[in-house]
């Protein structure tokens, strides 16, 4: 930046100075030269100095003020990410207690269909082998165990060991 800044001087000291040359050279009848055509020299020179000043002064606080900007809307940025996160959370938050609370509630009701059923299935033992005998007539082609008067399930060991033994001997022959 100093170097744009020195071109910009020395620039406008080469106007300036053109510029007095050529008033000086332009003198009026007399032989005198005007003071009012020194003027636009004198503007030169003030507009080519401020320029320079603001180039090698202005720019590197313009820079810094620029780094402030940034680095201010970087933290803007980051709060705002932060609040976003924020709300996210909260949000996953409630929407796990209404999960929580809908879970609940369904237990609940499963509760109290099972206590509504349980109360009606005591003492109505026909209603029960009523329910079983549908079961049984749905169930084909499949080994149903019936409990005895114990309420222990007669055990089909034997038949199992006879259709190996039936097999066994298919396969010598």
């Amino acid at each position: 930046m100093i170097l744009i800044a020195g071109m910009i001087g020395l620039v406008t000291l080469g106007l300036f100075f053109a510029t007095l040359f050529l008033v000086v050279k332009s003198k009026d009848e007399d032989g005198k030269f005007q003071m009012a055509g020194l003027i636009v020299p004198l503007l030169i020179l003030i507009v080519g100095g401020g320029a320079t000043l603001g180039v090698a002064v202005g720019y590197p606080k313009y820079l810094i003020w620029q780094q402030e900007q940034e680095g201010a809307a970087e933290l803007a940025k980051a709060e705002q990410n932060r609040q976003i996160a924020i709300q996210e959370a909260k949000a996953k938050e409630e929407s796990a207690k209404s999960l929580a609370n809908a879970e609940v509630i369904r237990a609940e009701g499963v509760a109290k269909a099972n206590k509504i059923i349980g109360d009606s299935l005591q003492n109505n033992d026909a209603y029960i082998h009523y329910l079983w005998i549908e079961a049984l007539k749905e169930s084909r082609d499949q080994v149903i165990y019936i409990p005895t008067e114990a309420g222990i399930p007669v055990t089909e060991s034997a038949r199992f060991w006879k259709n190996s033994q039936a097999n066994q001997m298919a396969a010598d022959k």
